[in-house]
């Protein structure tokens, strides 16, 4: 694990903290950054909305799939719950009976670890950070890494003053899940008539909203709302393609 690449990540991110930016890109490039750096093969980010928990930032080695209960339970759902680190670093050694089901159902999958790091603001749990690896966890990943992007995750969920930070976080996280759900939407569009695939498909809608001149949020819903028009017609939308004239810059008037 080449630590340059990942303090390069962490300071790109801290920088974003202070620009106007895109909530649920930055979920997932903080999940990015959580892959590389844990030497990974799946990293999610989960937020709480009541008692359930959602998936709404994912990065994984080569499109891996599985379960979405991995991200939503056991582990994961108790480090949200009750704010605090929670581990199985090696689901092959018998456990103590609390996330069996899990422990088997990442096996089956193919995974050796997970390592679940709570999302926290004031005390109150917002979400977790989970990351799961095909080996066991062992010693040599930088197990402070994942508690600093799950808190990077907080201030980029949680940026209003500190008395109004609680009612915040619970608007931002439906925020989040709004705007994950129209990115994977778009995602699912630009793959179906591209012929990408779902990476390819969500580069393709990131450099999209930059041509356009707004966020991949406001672009994927605006690409949803023109699929939802015209579901058979989404070719002749100019929304899935570069525009041939530049977007003016934005303009400030007094």
């Amino acid at each position: 694990m080449n630590t340059t690449p990942t303090k390069l990540a962490l300071a790109d991110i801290t920088a974003t903290l202070v620009t106007h930016f895109d909530l649920p890109a930055l979920l997932e490039r903080i999940a990015a950054t959580a892959l590389n750096g844990f030497d990974a093969t799946t990293a999610v980010i989960s937020l709480l909305e009541g008692d359930e928990l959602h998936a709404v930032a994912t990065s994984s080695v080569n499109d891996v799939l599985t379960d979405d209960r991995l991200f939503t339970t056991g582990p994961v759902l108790t480090s949200a719950r009750e704010t605090a680190v929670a581990m199985i670093g090696d689901v092959t050694e018998q456990g103590t009976g609390r996330w069996e089901s899990y422990r088997a159902l990442a096996q089956s999958s193919g995974l050796g670890a997970v390592r679940v790091y709570p999302i926290t603001s004031l005390g109150v749990g917002l979400g977790a950070l989970a990351v799961h690896t095909t080996d066991t966890w062992g010693s040599e990943r930088p197990d402070e890494l994942g508690q600093m992007l799950a808190d990077l995750t907080s201030l980029a969920l949680t940026t209003g003053a500190t008395e109004v930070r609680r009612t915040d976080g619970t608007s931002a996280v439906q925020s989040v899940l709004n705007g994950a759900a129209a990115i994977s939407g778009a995602t699912g569009v630009l793959a179906e008539f591209f012929g990408d695939s779902t990476t390819e498909a969500r580069i393709r809608l990131a450099r999209l909203a930059r041509a356009h001149g707004t966020t991949d949020s406001k672009h994927a819903a605006a690409i949803i709302a023109a699929q939802n028009v015209a579901p058979a017609d989404i070719g002749s939308s100019h929304l899935i393609y570069v525009p041939t004239a530049p977007v003016p810059p934005r303009r400030f008037d007094s």
